[in-house]
């Protein structure tokens, strides 16, 4: 999946998630900052892990959003139908907030808490 980052209503501008896209046109090019991730669900269905291969991202992504172990977001961002379809997933969006953040050799993970309010 490609993760766009950025803030939603401010044009990829800001902090956390603008879009999750899970295949883009051919010859499509984005001009925000985004980055390949590999998203799973955990087994209990507790949280949605994204995974972030360090080989592929941008030197700016990595400075502009995984420079603590901390990622905010400033609005809500949509998870797309076929992700909550297919772990049947109890929310369709990841809401505001501060997220964990952990760093490993190889990528990054970021860990989004799937409760209902």
């Amino acid at each position: 999946m490609e993760v766009v980052f950025g803030t939603p209503s401010r044009n990829c501008s800001g902090t956390g998630i603008c879009m999750i896209a899970s295949q883009l046109p051919q010859g499509h090019i984005i001009p925000c900052p985004h980055a390949p991730a590999i998203i799973h669900c955990d087994p209990l269905g507790h949280e949605l892990v994204f995974r972030f291969r360090k080989q592929r991202l941008p030197d700016m992504v990595v400075q502009d959003y995984f420079s603590s172990n901390i990622f905010v977001v400033e609005e809500a961002f949509s998870l797309p139908q076929r992700l909550i379809r297919m772990w049947d997933l109890p929310i369709g969006s990841i809401p505001p907030g501060r997220y964990f953040l952990e760093e490993y050799s190889r990528e990054w993970r970021l860990y989004f808490p799937l409760k209902v309010n």
